[in-house]
């Protein structure tokens, strides 16, 4: 009995970008998936342009679908290189619209327009049948199988507490790949976990919309807002997704059993292949414990770099207070000082005093 990979090394990976992309507005998987949309693209436009086969690929689906289409515009001077691809994708649609039009010519029936109908109706047109071949958008294939993989990262590390409290402060999984984990982790023992962040996100998410419907009446419109003023956003988010992500080309199969049926790895040695994946696992795992350390490494040692510099503020203010501290103490004592009379020599023993008498010297 052969197994499926396990994508070790992938799945490793995924952790790390969804505790970043948890710091994030909107949901993790989108964020995800659009910047590896734009990373695919920009590789394909500086790189494969004139490769073969992804030229035949983009031949077969005619091009990009709508999303990844719109996402070239923000790749960096990427004209020249959608100039080259979109004019060979013109002339191969250009032949087709010739076919077509040639296809209009050759029916002529004897009884007028209604009979021509009939008659075209018969054969379809060779632009319809050359549309009909159409295959998905190749990066939206690739991008399925990332979606899939994140999703089920996200499965197995919800369990655990950092990765869950990290997935709770963000804005969570959207409804369609929220839903999306649900069929694909039916039978996963941390699915309750993962719905039960979500029923507490969404559970204050609805408060908040009711909060923003309360302060646009008028009787509370100067109330100040907080969270709750984009709450109707982060609603349209939860529901749809990010935008141009789910396109008419990014469906997906009913259900999770036919996209585990076609991640099946082909016929091999059973022994071989299972000591080749454990071993690969293994190696995988001490690299995943090793890179997640250090991540917990570099977050310490920012905190203690954060707290050195506190540190040198507050000794530095109370550096500050004891000098100020002495300045004024020095101020009360120089003005003591100068207030005291001075000393007169008083009579001591019967001696007489040396003292000027107000009447001048009686014996003078």
């Amino acid at each position: 009995m052969t197994r499926r990979p396990r994508r070790t090394a992938t799945k490793f990976l995924t952790y790390f970008q969804l505790l970043d992309a948890f710091k994030e507005p909107g949901c993790p998987v989108c964020s995800l998936l659009m910047r590896g949309a734009q990373k695919a693209l920009d590789s394909l436009m500086y790189e494969q342009v004139n490769d073969p086969i992804t030229r035949e690929r983009l031949v077969e689906s005619h091009g990009f679908c709508n999303w990844h289409a719109w996402l070239l515009p923000r790749i960096a001077n990427s004209a020249s290189g959608v100039g080259v691809i979109y004019r060979h994708l013109l002339q191969v649609a250009l032949d087709a619209l010739e076919a077509a039009r040639r296809h209009v010519g050759t029916v002529q029936p004897e009884d007028g327009g209604w009979g021509r109908w009939l008659a075209s109706r018969g054969e379809p047109s060779p632009l319809l049948v050359w549309r009909q071949k159409r295959t998905p958008c190749f990066l939206c294939t690739l991008s399925r199988q990332s979606e899939h993989d994140t999703l089920r990262a996200m499965l197995d590390y919800i369990g655990e507490a950092e990765f869950a409290e990290a997935c709770g402060r963000s804005a969570g999984l959207c409804l369609p790949h929220l839903e999306l984990a649900a069929d694909l982790g039916r039978q996963h023992p941390n699915l309750r976990a993962l719905l039960d962040i979500h029923v507490t996100q969404w559970r204050d998410l609805h408060w908040e919309l009711g909060e923003f419907g309360r302060k646009a009446d008028y009787r509370y419109v100067d109330e100040a807002k907080g969270r709750e003023g984009m709450s109707w956003s982060r609603a349209l988010e939860l529901f749809a997704g990010q935008q141009g992500l789910f396109g008419p080309d990014r469906r997906r199969r009913g259900n999770a059993g036919s996209a585990e049926a076609e991640e099946v790895a082909p016929e091999q040695s059973e022994a071989v292949a299972q000591e080749s994946q454990d071993s690969a696992e293994s190696i995988e795992t001490r690299r995943f414990e090793n890179a997640r350390l250090k991540r917990r490494v570099a977050e310490l040692e920012t905190q203690c770099e954060a707290d050195r510099k506190v540190h040198i503020a507050l000794e530095f203010r109370i550096h500050k207070l004891a000098a100020d501290l002495k300045a004024m103490a020095a101020g009360v004592d120089g003005v003591g000082v100068a207030e005291t009379p001075p000393q007169v020599p008083a009579v001591v023993g019967g001696t007489a005093d040396h003292r000027p008498h107000p009447g001048g010297d009686n014996n003078q």
